[in-house]
């Protein structure tokens, strides 16, 4: 999966990225904000293909960002299995203003 490592959002903005479902393998994406990561609200979610169950096996999954107020988030996103080993992991600036 190919990330930006920079990107630039106005307040209000979302982004979107499809990333890797690994969770029958027993990898779970782990989310890390800092420097203000007041900035922007950052999740994970599965995309279920229709038809199947949540839970039944690994499938899709989306970064979601949204841009809350002005700031530079840095964001790290690390698909960790419990014992703490990584398998992937992605750093992101986010920079959000108020307009272009």
């Amino acid at each position: 999966m190919a990330l930006p490592s920079e990107i630039d959002l106005v307040i209000g903005e979302h982004f979107r990225a499809p990333i890797t479902g690994a969770g029958s393998q027993g990898y779970r994406w782990l989310v890390t904000v800092t420097r203000d990561a007041a900035a922007v609200a950052v999740r994970t979610v599965g995309v279920p293909p229709a038809g199947d169950s949540p839970g039944q096996g690994s499938y899709p999954r989306e970064l979601q960002i949204d841009a809350l107020q002005t700031g530079v988030a840095v964001v790290d996103l690390a698909l960790t299995r419990v014992n703490g080993e990584v398998r992937e992991r992605h750093v992101l600036t986010v920079r959000v203003v108020g307009t272009r």
